[in-house]
């Protein structure tokens, strides 16, 4: 599974093949305009309109960097054209349809997804409940490559597992829930506004050594290959490959959150990793999910870029044993043309 698409920075579309990666946001980040804290204005540009998009209101501009995320949350209504780029292939005809595609618009790193009537987003958009007490946050950060952050909601105090985009909306959502008493960062690349989230909520900042000068400001550093135990019920298991220090946060409630290291493959149904995004290893990254097999127990797998997906406990250990074997016979290279 290679991961799509490119970066835009400021506006400007930066365009590269299908298969670039995440390579050169890890390697050099420039300045990011942020948008004021609080309303975010869906700003897809109507002149830049995808020209096979259906007609209608709805409709995805070209300055999308193909990173799947709005294609995630509304499928149905958002494809892929040649390019990796989204294109609309249908209109929104229900309530759900609605909801699907203002998760879209809102999660779009680069705000590509918007109407011709300009209308504003309905309020509690986001964060959007995926399990009993994990929510996806939506507003994925372009410096993140539009990566996935999570919000879970936890007795001892919440977790927010990689950051979104700073924005006083969501914000405003996670005072509701509670709060954020620690930040997990997974890995260099999926930082964004942890910091300002940080402040915000005096939150204690967990990453591993190796990737810690991503985040100067982290206040718990987890070192070498050991499991660490971040609060009761959660622990940090290194897993090096993607990066040196990737990280992946297991809870006791079934959810596995992985970062760039693993996730769910929909055309494959099934575990699978991102063999042109390996910055580190592939080595390392064989033998972390060979490793993993043996430590983790999940039904959930929570990524920071691929899509999230669901199976038993068992069929997600079978599925992590099959796929460390199977990557062993073959090169970060060869991987994605299996």
């Amino acid at each position: 599974m290679g991961l799509p698409g490119w970066l835009d920075h400021d506006g400007v579309v930066a365009r590269a093949p299908r298969r670039a990666s995440l390579a050169s946001v890890s390697r050099a980040r420039p300045r990011i305009r942020r948008p004021i804290a609080g309303y975010i204005r869906v700003v897809a540009r109507l002149e830049q309109r995808h020209p096979d998009g259906v007609d209608g209101d709805w409709y995805a501009d070209t300055r999308c960097i193909a990173c799947d995320v709005a294609r995630h949350y509304a499928p149905e209504l958002i494809a892929a054209d040649e390019r990796g780029l989204s294109v609309v292939i249908r209109q929104p005809h229900s309530a759900d349809d609605e909801a699907a595609v203002w998760r879209a618009a809102l999660a779009c790193p680069t705000q590509s997804i918007g109407t011709r009537s300009r209308r504003r987003p309905p309020s509690g958009v986001f964060p959007w409940q995926l399990t009993d007490d994990v929510y996806l946050c939506g507003y994925n950060d372009a410096s993140s490559f539009g990566a996935h952050s999570y919000l879970v909601v936890r007795e001892a105090g919440n977790l927010l597992v990689d950051s979104p985009r700073y924005t006083g909306r969501l914000v405003d959502r996670i005072v509701e829930l509670g709060g954020v008493a620690h930040v997990l960062l997974s890995h260099r690349d999926d930082v964004a506004d942890a910091d300002r989230y940080a402040d915000r909520f005096g939150a204690r900042v967990w990453i591993h050594e190796a990737d810690a000068d991503a985040a100067p400001y982290a206040t718990d550093i987890v070192r070498g290959d050991g499991i660490t135990a971040v609060t009761p019920g959660v622990r940090a298991i290194p897993v090096p490959g993607h990066t040196r220090g990737s990280v992946v946060f297991e809870d006791d409630r079934g959810h596995l959150f992985t970062g760039d290291t693993l996730a769910w493959n929909e055309e494959r149904r099934g575990l699978d990793v991102f063999g042109s995004a390996t910055w580190y290893s592939w080595q390392a990254l064989t033998e972390s999910m060979a490793r993993l097999t043996g430590l983790a127990r999940f039904s959930w797998v929570l990524p920071g870029h691929g899509k999230w997906g669901h199976a038993d406990t068992g069929e997600m250990t079978r599925q992590l044993g099959r796929l460390a074997e199977d990557m062993r016979h073959h090169t970060a290279a060869t991987w994605d043309r299996r």
